[in-house]
């Protein structure tokens, strides 16, 4: 018992000594809890930031060590790490750290409002983390890391630095983690990064990086993960990172890199073989064939060569790499078989994109995969012609893209087998035939997990079902599907965003069921056999942004409830039998960007709400109607528009003369996108569904359907009214035109002098009017002109030749101008070349007429430069001043004096003639 109370009194007496030497090491600054210095130093640090006294509100008191995101060391009372990531601190301050004096981590990481310009820490620091950080004023940051010896671990991840910086020496050698990825160095790598040889992360990602690798790059030998990937890195990837034995994930993704790469992977004598794990190369210009050596990296977990040049076969000892888990040789010029032995021993893959390559697959249908996949995407390659049988033992498929892949089979009945996981289908663009597949009701993984069916442009046929889709993108357009649409469609899938059954064979009345699917975005009915009235039910869709129910038989009057679709952009109703008059309720559609109601029945007048209210218009599409009156002034306003189709109606009176306020025209923009899509967040890598704007115009003497290149597009069709007056010379103001067609009206006058300004006009139709004189010369700087049509006209004089004139060589252009003569009609006379009487302003003179402006013009600046030259001079210099008005007055005198003798001398003839006659 003595003993042991003996015991706890020398440990109790050692405790008492071990505090009282902290307490002498630590001075009377230590009060058991916290360094008064150091605690000044956080304290004076708070107060630099904004709104100090709300930020850190648990920095109170005494005891720092209590404070929120500081840590003590438990013995020392030394502040050894300070934590404010996501604290909601903001300023632009000055960071001066150093008398933490012990203070080994510092991280001031994800407060995006925080602004650093200048750097100091203690040398003790060993791990800085300033990840969103704004270090964008901080140029010396690279002299302050340099002082920082014991540095294991730097990010400054998106910091907006612009400076990379240079030392002479690197003092931070015992670096292990340098993350400098999200900046924006527009530089090349800088060269004292490949002496920090214990660097085992090395994170460069997207910082606007150029130039190449270098081949020291070896130097460092203990890197185990390099991430270069979204710079502008150019050239051959050095051979040289094949010695780093440690490697375990390189990510030179999304560069610019070029060559071959059998230097680096195809040398069986480096080791990056044995440890190499994940390796990122897509996205470049690399070329040649892909190493057969590939096989031997058993280590391999991910491979991604996508989208680059590669080109020969696929070697077959890539089925060896029996640790592989995703496999990306998509979009690259590959060729040749794929068969069983390529997938061999791949039992660990979940990933299998060969996709856009001239691969066959030639796979035996008994064969049974090794794996189970999770993604497949053979999309371009030669799959078929028969449904792949190895699919069918596949039944953890998310995503399966086998779209343009030749197959002509139906879908076999174990589809609805493996279907329930599928989130992603794409098997358009081939000869699929029998009725749709059934699917089983998706068994989602993940939140906000949705389904996309694509099966467009295929052979289906027999009648829409929709049950157990349960999709949220239905794309079924370019089929041969019949009947009715169901009308239980909203109950089988509520979640609908997308729907497209446009190009079927699809019959009877609308379903007003759709009105129901409130999450509706994209609703495609075009080119089918509907009939019916468009019901009155479009009240509860609120985020509906595109209708296209044209090419059908739809009849009756357009809803007025079609105008609470305020998030309406698109809206295509066109080639039906609708008729009435243009419910003014669509005055609401603010949003609305194409607007086409041609070839239907509409009548009455084109109202001038369209230009007061859809500002955002950019196609007005109202053609083969029976629209009367005039054009209203209000179109006018319409700034952003680029294609006007008024044509085939009954209108009547002049063009407006405010035609040239078509700014998206003149200015030839071409901003904006014509692809329109649901809200729904993209899967990585699938296809995303969307709605390709479509437009028929009549151009260049043929109906075309714009699409894809619609955006490059710019039309006026004003054809085939009862237009008066002349070709307004406005209109010369619209240079980004390409198609003019003013045809079939009773326009009268000259065709403008200056009509080569329309630059980019490719198709000009102003046949079958009342025009006269001749044909301006500038018609000949047309120089993109295919299409020209002057025929039935009351044209004259010779035909203009020269540049793209030379190769419209078509008498039909000009028939029905009795007064025109040249090639490629009949020679002129001598006297075709002189100008009816009254066009002198009009046709080729005015070129010259421009000409003596421009000389007068300059006469008279001229004359007004002499001018106040000369009364310049006589006012600063009295001389000449004197001389120049004595001068003067000598001139006035002399003048005087003689006009005063010669009208003396004139008198007295006169009186002397009188004087005889009276005698």
């Amino acid at each position: 018992m003595g003993t042991s109370t003996a015991n706890v009194i020398e440990i109790l007496a050692l405790l008492i000594l071990l505090q009282s030497v902290s307490s002498f090491c630590n001075g009377d600054n230590f009060n058991g809890s916290c360094i008064k210095t150091e605690r000044e130093a956080l304290v004076k640090f708070k107060s630099s930031l904004l709104n100090n006294s709300n930020s850190l509100p648990s920095w109170v008191g005494d005891d720092c060590c209590r404070w929120h995101g500081v840590t003590c060391d438990d013995i020392t009372g030394h502040v050894v790490k300070l934590v404010l990531s996501w604290a909601s601190i903001m300023g632009n301050i000055s960071l001066h750290l150093g008398n933490l004096s012990n203070l080994q981590c510092l991280d001031l990481s994800l407060n995006p409002s925080l602004a650093i310009h200048s750097l100091h820490f203690p040398s003790s620091l060993k791990y800085l983390y300033l990840p969103y950080v704004v270090l964008d004023k901080c140029d010396n940051w690279l002299q302050s890391i340099n002082m920082l010896p014991s540095l294991l671990e730097l990010e400054l991840w998106n910091c907006e630095l612009s400076i990379i910086g240079d030392v002479s020496h690197v003092n931070f050698t015992s670096l292990e983690v340098l993350k400098l990825g999200l900046n924006n160095f527009h530089s090349t790598i800088p060269s004292w990064l490949y002496n920090i040889t214990k660097l085992q992360n090395l994170d460069l990602y997207s910082s606007a990086f150029r130039g190449s690798l270098s081949t020291d790059i070896s130097n460092l030998n203990s890197l185990a993960s390099l991430s270069a990937g979204f710079n502008s890195l150019e050239g051959n990837i050095p051979n040289t990172l094949n010695r780093l034995c440690n490697l375990i994930e390189l990510h030179l993704g999304y560069n610019k890199f070029s060559g071959e790469i059998s230097g680096t992977f195809g040398n069986s004598s480096g080791c990056i073989k044995n440890s190499l794990e994940h390796l990122y190369l897509l996205n470049n210009s690399f070329s040649g064939s892909i190493p057969d050596n590939l096989g031997q990296f058993k280590r391999l977990k991910v491979l991604y060569l996508n989208e680059n040049s590669f080109w020969g076969s696929i070697p077959v000892s890539i089925g060896q790499l029996y640790n592989l888990e995703r496999l990306g040789f998509s979009q690259n010029s590959l060729h040749g078989e794929v068969s069983e032995l390529h997938l061999l021993n791949l039992r660990s893959l979940i990933e299998l994109n060969m996709g856009r390559n001239s691969l066959v697959f030639d796979i035996d249908p008994e064969w049974i995969p090794p794996f189970q996949l999770d993604w497949i995407a053979l999309s371009s390659c030669e799959v078929g012609p028969s449904f792949p049988q190895w699919l069918k033992t596949q039944k953890s498929i998310r995503f399966l893209q086998m779209s343009n892949a030749s197959i002509s089979d139906n879908i076999p009945d174990w589809f609805e087998n493996i279907s329930s996981n599928i989130v992603g289908l794409d098997l358009s663009y081939n000869q699929l035939f029998g009725t749709l597949p059934p699917f089983r009701k998706l068994n989602t993984t993940y939140a906000n997990e949705y389904r996309i069916i694509l099966l467009k442009s295929n052979q289906f046929d027999g009648f829409l079902t929709c049950s157990h889709f349960d999709a949220t993108i239905l794309d079924i357009s370019n089929n041969l599907l019949h009947g009715q649409i169901p009308q239980n469609l909203s109950e089988m899938m509520p979640s609908l965003r997308l729907l497209s059954l446009s190009n079927n064979y699809l019959n009877g009345t609308f379903p007003a069921t759709l009105c129901r699917i409130e999450s509706l975005q994209i609703l495609d009915l075009s080119n089918n056999h509907l009939s019916g009235r468009i019901p009155s039910c479009w009240g509860n869709l609120p985020s509906l942004t595109v209708i296209d129910f044209s090419s059908n038989m739809l009849s009756g009057d357009v809803p007025m409830s079609l105008g609470s679709q305020e998030s309406l952009v698109s809206l295509h109703l066109q080639n039906n039998t609708l008729q009435g008059k243009i419910p003014m309720s669509l005055r609401n559609l603010e949003s609305l960007e194409t607007l086409d109601f041609s070839m239907n029945s509409f009548d009455g007048f084109i109202p001038s709400w369209i230009g007061e209210s859809l500002s955002s218009l950019k196609v007005l599409s109202i053609h083969s109607n029976k629209l009367e009156g005039e054009i209203p002034l209000q179109l006018c306003y319409l700034a952003s528009l680029r294609i006007l189709n008024l044509a085939n109606n009954m209108m009547t009176g002049t063009i407006p003369n405010c035609f040239g306020n078509f700014t998206a025209i003149a200015m030839h923009e071409q901003k904006g996108h014509w692809d329109y899509y649901t809200n729904a967040e993209p899967y990585m890598g699938f296809i995303r569904a969307s709605y390709g704007e479509n437009v028929q115009v009549y151009v260049k003497g043929v109906e075309l359907e714009y699409s894809r290149t619609l955006r490059f597009l710019y039309s006026i069709d004003l054809s085939g009214n009862n237009f008066v007056g002349e070709i307004l010379q406005e209109l010369m103001n619209l240079s980004g035109l390409q198609n003019l067609n003013l045809s079939t009206n009773k326009l009268d006058g000259h065709i403008p002098w200056n009509i080569g300004k329309l630059s980019s006009l490719e198709s000009l139709d102003l046949s079958e009017n009342e025009l006269s004189g001749s044909i301006p010369f500038s018609i000949s700087d047309l120089s993109f002109l295919s299409h020209l049509n002057l025929s039935f006209n009351r044209l004259s004089g010779r035909i203009p030749k020269g540049n793209q004139l030379q190769t419209l060589d078509d008498k039909s252009i000009y028939i029905g101008n009795d007064g025109l003569c040249g090639p490629p009609l009949n020679n002129c006379s001598d006297d075709a070349d002189v100008l009816p009487k009254g066009h002198e302003k009009g046709g080729t003179t005015r070129k010259d007429d421009s000409e003596m402006v421009w000389f007068y013009g300059g006469m008279g600046m001229g004359f007004a430069a002499g001018f106040v030259g000369v009364c310049s001079i006589l006012y600063f210099n009295d001389s000449w001043r004197c001389a120049w008005f004595g001068l003067v007055d000598r001139v006035c005198n002399k003048l005087w004096v003689t006009i005063a003798i010669r009208a003396n001398q004139v008198k007295r003839k006169f009186l002397r003639n009188k004087l005889e006659g009276n005698a």
